[in-house]
């Protein structure tokens, strides 16, 4: 997993870290990472943490926040499309 990549997760296969206004809104997650800590997953083997900017289907985009996504909802990662050539 890296920072652009899309994580796509059911409802029960995540949690917010901070509890904001919007948290009783939960569905499924659209979530573009956009920071991965060194040691994401390191403590626990079901969680991992990453801080992304989610996309809730047809609102606005929320603002930065730090997201537990179970190990198993990483398998279906949509990367970005590449920019340039691979050197």
């Amino acid at each position: 997993m890296s920072v652009g990549d899309v994580i796509n997760a059911e409802e029960g296969d995540y949690r917010r870290e901070s509890v904001p206004a919007y948290q009783d809104t939960m569905g499924d997650l659209h979530l573009r990472v956009t920071h991965v800590p060194m040691d994401a997953g390191a403590y626990d083997t079901e969680w991992v943490t990453v801080r992304g900017i989610e996309k809730p289907m047809g609102k606005p985009e929320l603002p930065e926040a730090a997201y537990a996504i179970r190990r198993h909802a990483l398998a279906d990662i949509e990367r970005p499309a590449p920019t340039g050539p691979v050197w």
